[in-house]
């Protein structure tokens, strides 16, 4: 996904809140809403990216809220003011949410996930990537074991499943590039023609298909050699 130019902080507060404020000390286009003024809004401009508020009806058991849809739908949001007892994480990711930045966050770490986010790219921990790529395998080893399926293994090239690969354990693209020691610009060209191939228009609906039945372009099956 490209850069997001601007940030909107959904707040019910009318003084500016801390991460506005953090954002904006970093040069980020920041406005403020209320959850309600944003969901009245009928057009959201490209490349603007929301930091939502966790509120515990935002995600649970059942999914996803019904208000937490109609706001995704809008623009990509991630979450602050998270508490780490209270959300799981990997669902938030399958859910299309962007990161989580929890209330205990230190300061240093705000301001890198915005920066990363920003940027375009997911912020989670590699534990909770990690833990996603486990589920995908195994969900990838029982669909193996069922006959009848009919798997192409045609669709990417060695050096995209490579950097799916990579991209399922966490890795962003300066870290692919070093891994894989080509440049930044090689690996964003290399991404673009892997949303292209599998329709997914972010990293999130790329985890999606992998989690297609049949896959064998999953890591579980990549063969580099």
């Amino acid at each position: 996904m490209d850069k997001f130019v601007k940030l909107i902080v959904l707040t019910e507060q009318d003084n500016m809140h801390n991460i506005a404020i953090l954002a904006e000390s970093v040069g980020i286009n920041v406005q403020q809403q209320s959850r309600l003024q944003f969901q009245q809004t009928s057009v959201i401009k490209a490349g603007t990216l929301l930091a939502c508020p966790y509120q515990n009806n935002d995600l649970n058991k059942k999914g996803i809220s019904t208000e937490l849809q109609n706001i995704l739908q809008k623009a990509p949001l991630f979450f602050f003011q998270a508490e780490r007892s209270l959300l799981n994480p990997t669902q938030a990711l399958l859910k299309g949410v962007r990161g989580v930045i929890y209330r205990d966050e230190q300061l240093d770490r705000v301001l890198t996930a915005l920066r990363t986010m920003m940027d375009g790219q997911l912020y989670y921990a590699r534990p909770v990537m990690s833990t996603l790529l486990d589920e995908l395998l195994r969900e990838r080893l029982h669909t193996l074991a069922e006959p009848g399926k009919i798997l192409d293994n045609n669709l990417l090239t060695r050096q995209e499943k490579k950097i799916i690969q990579l991209v399922a354990e966490g890795a962003r693209n300066k870290e692919i590039a070093d891994n894989l020691n080509i440049s930044a610009h090689t690996v964003k060209a290399h991404m673009s023609a892997i949303f292209r191939k599998t329709q997914a228009r972010n990293r999130v609906e790329l985890l999606r298909w992998l989690q297609q039945p049949g896959r064998t372009d999953h890591p579980a099956s990549l063969r580099f050699s």
